[in-house]
């Protein structure tokens, strides 16, 4: 009975770390995906595009609220060279931001290096535990 205890309250303690991740993921490619019903009627990703900027490409998006109250969020950009693979993909890492009520908020990027040809942006509400 101890140990089914103690399995019981280690498995609580894991699932207080677990991280959200369902959210909003788009590509300069085209590509939408919407997991989770209440982020994607709170907030929509669009205009994303990739162009050249000086040798190497930059890209952006429009992050824009459709509540009237602030979200805490975070996005990861991760780009992709011509075969699909990601470029630099273990230095990805989120980024907080405060979308206020309304708010259109435009995000930028730039490839880590030449061999980038497209990117994609993943957004996803902070959870607080």
């Amino acid at each position: 009975m101890k140990t089914a205890g103690l399995i019981m309250a280690a498995l609580l303690t894991l699932g207080a770390c677990v991280t959200n991740t369902a959210g909003i993921y788009a590509t300069s490619q085209g590509a939408v995906q919407q997991d989770g019903n209440a982020l994607k009627r709170h907030v929509s990703l669009d205009g994303i595009k990739a162009y050249p900027d000086g040798g190497q490409l930059s890209g952006y998006a429009t992050l824009r609220s459709h509540v009237a109250y602030d979200q805490h969020l975070q996005y990861r950009v991760t780009w992709y060279d011509a075969n699909d693979n990601a470029i630099d993909g273990e230095n990805m890492s989120w980024t907080p931001v405060t979308l206020h009520g309304f708010q259109h908020l435009q995000l930028k990027t730039t490839a880590p290096n030449r061999r980038a040809s497209w990117f994609g942006l993943h957004v996803r509400e902070i959870i607080a535990h």
